[in-house]
């Protein structure tokens, strides 16, 4: 198996944008979080770059009849309940007992709550095996700070070498903290295009030309036919709003001006996302933006029922519109990127061993099956051949989304490049994936890791601010010109400052120490 070809990776911090890109991650994939100056604790940058060959990817880890039978389980979240669950989970469990012995459980939990449950579960200190964790939900730096996960440099060795082989090393970095492995991050796309997403049949009747739509504010014209035109249909969707540092040349791990020679740490709100913040108010005024967008419980609430015109994806990645698509009613839409790629890491998607595992070493062994194991990876993501998808040309499928058994995140499981691949996909998708990732823009701060302790009070204020102002801001509910000031004097109360000053102490050391300042 081929191992990744990509730059090393590492971590950043905020909130904003962990919160608006669950949205995009729901439905299209993960990309990244973090993209906005708020100062949360260090989170992990997300999505993973590997160059995996999915030809070689059916060996089994063991012989599956000289180990004891055990049974594991697996929580992750999903975006629905699925009726044929059992029935998937028989066809898993046929396939994992005949080459490592061993049985799992399947436990998806809803997007919205997920990381509610898994907190409370983890607290209490549940058995459980595999859990699904992230740089934006979940969080794995945060929870492995709490002991939630078991460090997996050994358990790679001794039950999961070809897991760890077919990686690059600089793959596995991303999974690192305090200097080992916390966790396997699923191969996906590993960059993130700021992006719009646009159904089609608007795009003909009004014939637009999305070539010419490079900022957001190009869309209002556009928007402005869509509240005039088309009834019952919502110009622009948004849950909790769509700033993102890849809009504005700011550094995606330290929010840094890309021109900025001096590295000066920005603060939580700059004239950038002000004016992201008053362009979303307009059009909030203007009735372009769903009403409901501060309060959704879910992205996919945004536009699953088809009536939803444009809506923002922070990922934008190769192949996504067959995703959106499936989940946007059957309707064609069109992907707009707005900028360049900018490379993001592994984090976002990653699944880790709890530290209350009875099997360690079983759960690492069903890990190396499911990224190098083709037919078990394609029925978790898609079922059961002939009754949830059936195989058409080459490694094209058709997905039957009523019959039970529908995912569409492949992201969330393993490595995509095992995948059979949508009807409508790209047939260069793995291609277009890793070509993107290796192109992608690399912050000149990868290696970075902020150290929140030293201001973990004034981290928690501010989160809890953000908690308070960030969705209704973002989303253009609350006008900013009357609130923003409100919410930057609570931030400044909180200790935003004080953790900004933290974070440039840190990284002006960091670039010392690096040969970089």
């Amino acid at each position: 198996m081929l191992k990744t070809n990509i730059g090393k990776f590492g971590f950043r911090t905020t909130l904003l944008a962990s919160i608006s890109l669950g949205m995009a991650l729901t439905a299209a994939g993960c990309g990244n979080s973090n993209n906005n100056n708020n100062n949360a604790s260090a989170s992990a940058s997300p999505s993973a770059s590997a160059s995996a060959s999915p030809s070689a990817s059916n060996a089994s880890p063991s012989a599956g009849s000289e180990l004891p039978p055990v049974e594991l389980t697996w929580y992750y979240p999903q975006n629905a309940a699925n009726a044929d669950l059992q029935l998937v989970n028989d066809a898993v469990n046929k396939i994992t007992k005949e080459k490592i012995n061993a049985t799992v459980k399947l436990n998806p939990i809803d997007f919205g709550t997920y990381e509610q449950k898994m907190n409370t579960m983890t607290a209490a200190g549940e058995k459980m095996d595999i859990v699904w964790t992230s740089s934006w939900w979940f969080k794995f730096d945060q929870n492995q700070l709490k002991g939630a996960f078991l460090p997996l440099d050994d358990l790679l060795k001794t039950s999961g070498q070809k897991l760890y082989d077919s990686l690059d090393k600089k793959f596995w970095d991303d999974a690192t903290l305090q200097g080992k492995i916390y966790a396997v991050p699923n191969f996906q796309f590993s960059a993130q295009r700021a992006s719009v997403v646009i159904q089609k049949r608007f795009i003909d009747k009004y014939n637009l030309d999305t070539s010419k739509i490079k900022k957001m504010e190009d869309l209002e014209p556009f928007l402005k036919q869509i509240k005039e035109g088309e009834p019952g249909i919502t110009p622009f969707g948004t849950w909790k709003g769509f700033y993102t540092a890849l809009l504005y040349g700011i550094d995606t791990k330290v929010p840094v001006y890309y021109t900025d020679s001096t590295n000066t740490v920005l603060p939580d709100v700059t004239d950038e996302m002000k004016a992201n913040y008053a362009l979303a108010h307009a059009w909030y005024t203007k009735g372009y933006i769903n009403q409901d967008a501060a309060t959704l419980k879910s992205a996919a609430d945004v536009y699953n029922k088809g009536t939803t015109a444009v809506w923002f994806d922070w990922t934008g990645k190769p192949g996504s519109e067959v995703e959106y698509k499936a989940a946007d009613g059957g309707n064609d839409v069109v992907l707009v990127p707005l900028g360049e790629p900018v490379f993001t890491g592994a984090a976002s998607t990653l699944n880790a061993i709890s530290r209350t595992s009875e099997n360690p070493e079983r759960a690492m062994m069903f890990l190396e099956l499911v990224n190098t194991d083709k037919e078990l990876y394609n029925t978790l993501v898609y079922g059961i051949e002939g009754k949830h998808y059936t195989k058409t040309t080459g490694n094209f499928i058709k997905i039957d989304q009523n019959a039970g058994y529908f995912t569409n995140t492949d992201w969330i499981f393993g490595n995509i490049t095992n995948e059979y691949l949508p009807e409508g996909s790209p047939a260069d998708k793995i291609e277009q994936t890793i070509k993107m990732n290796n192109e992608a823009r690399v912050s000149k701060y990868n290696g970075f890791v902020f150290n929140g302790e030293a201001v973990k009070t004034e981290i928690a204020n501010v989160n809890a601010v953000n908690g308070e102002y960030a969705a209704s801001l973002g989303s253009g509910t609350l006008d900013p010109a009357k609130y923003l000031p409100i919410y930057e004097e609570k931030l400044k109360k909180a200790g935003a400052e004080k953790i900004r000053a933290e974070k440039q102490k840190q990284l002006n050391e960091w670039l010392a120490a690096n040969g970089k300042s």
